[in-house]
């Protein structure tokens, strides 16, 4: 289980680090252009990796942390060390469904287009839901435990998670705006994997304390900023339509 564990981590890395690469080359190719969907499907190809070896291995920790974690199995407070493990990877299993749902919403909006019908299969929403039952969890474990980090992301699971279900449950929205919902989507993905690499990256590097919160956040308070300003030009360059 540990050699599979150790395998799953290097595909992990191997496939994030080619992402961290590949998410520059569609955002400055012209859209529908060769070079933006060629490399738009390698860099989704990556982030599935990603997002499933990411949660392969939170389940495996959950399901026997200390067989995957053996250093710690003869200490004296192993069980509440396994505790731990079980809660941490959790989480990072949560991130890992917030990757593909983000990475999977954004291609395929751009596959169906303004018709959603199959955005509305069970085998779709399946898992916006579980990231929002993750998401409800993981407030509930921050702000029972006062652990920032956790109370964040939940929230961000939460809205993230409603926001792909209303738009494929919703009556009507606006036409083309798909558009909107790739271009959020696949930088939502990427957010998320400079948000890993910085903040693994910087763990390892660095030791900043009560300051590491901020490098989880930074990269999606940036990222949004970013998104906000490409969607507001998209939306006029497509001529997004306002719903009536």
């Amino acid at each position: 289980m540990v050699f599979l564990h150790t395998g799953l981590f290097w595909m992990h890395i191997t496939a994030g680090a080619i992402a961290l690469i590949l998410f520059w080359v569609p955002l400055f190719t012209q859209k529908g252009k060769l070079n933006h969907v060629r490399y738009g499907h390698y860099f989704k190809t990556c982030m599935y990796i990603v997002a499933v070896a990411g949660f392969l291995m939170a389940a495996l920790v959950i399901y026997d942390p200390l067989a995957i974690k053996y250093e710690y199995a003869n200490r004296e407070n192993a069980q509440d060390i396994a505790a731990y493990l079980r809660v941490f990877w959790g989480f990072l299993g949560l991130l890992a469904i917030l990757t593909f749902v983000t990475t999977r919403h954004g291609i395929k909006v751009l596959e169906v287009k303004d018709d959603r019908s199959s955005l509305k299969a069970i085998n779709y929403l399946i898992a916006p839901v579980f990231l929002f039952i993750g998401g409800v969890i993981y407030f509930y474990f921050g702000i029972s435990k006062s652990f920032p980090l956790y109370t964040v992301f939940g929230v961000i699971s939460i809205l993230l998670a409603i926001n792909v279900l209303r738009y494929c449950l919703k009556k009507q929205v606006a036409k083309r705006s798909w558009i909107l919902e790739h271009i959020g989507s696949l930088l939502g993905s990427g957010i998320g994997a400079y948000t890993a690499f910085l903040t693994f990256g910087s763990r390892r590097l660095l030791d900043l304390g009560e300051y590491q919160l901020v490098v989880w956040i930074a990269p999606g308070v940036i990222g949004s900023i970013a998104s906000y300003i490409l969607c507001k030009k998209y939306k006029g360059l497509f001529r997004v339509q306002v719903a009536t």
